[in-house]
């Protein structure tokens, strides 16, 4: 019974350090902030919070809109695929990937207009604030496999 006791909490240490270690691999980045200049200036171009549009996560991707592409954590640039107040479809949007609680987490934070313009902006990856869209099954931090046309929702702030 003593030896089965030790193997419990044996095995119980291995599966909390897995644990630490995942957790750490989630969040690679740390959280950025929409600066109310950047809220302002959104106004001025009709980008308000809470409109939605969609997007292609990254037209390198091989396959056509309703395809999965497979996508790592970090920088990403995808590409706007319908307007989104006044920012016209094909505006290339950037920002940063990571897998949080779950879901795939992107923060757009600039976004390159078709005629050359550079503007911040605050979006998310998912259909509302606070943002997100679960990975497909199989989907490490390393491969995480989601459809390549997903929601984006404008937000006044990064939560």
């Amino acid at each position: 019974m003593r030896t089965l006791s030790k193997l419990y909490l044996a095995t119980g240490a291995v599966a909390l350090s897995a644990c630490t270690v995942l957790s750490k691999e989630q969040t690679p980045v740390s959280r950025q902030t929409c600066a109310p200049e950047t809220v302002a200036l959104m106004k001025k171009l009709s980008v308000e919070s809470g409109q939605r549009g969609t997007l292609t996560l990254e037209s390198s991707q091989p396959g056509g809109a309703e395809d999965y592409g497979v996508y790592r954590q970090g920088p990403i640039t995808s590409q706007l695929a319908s307007d989104v107040g006044g920012l016209p479809a094909g505006t290339l949007v950037e920002g940063v990937l990571w897998i949080d609680t779950g879901k795939v987490q992107v923060h757009y934070t600039q976004a390159r207009l078709p005629d050359g313009q550079v503007h911040p902006v605050c979006l998310v990856l998912g259909s509302s604030a606070p943002g997100g869209i679960y990975a497909e099954a199989g989907t490490t931090p390393s491969a995480i496999t989601l459809p390549k046309t997903a929601p984006v929702t404008v937000v006044d702030k990064f939560e």
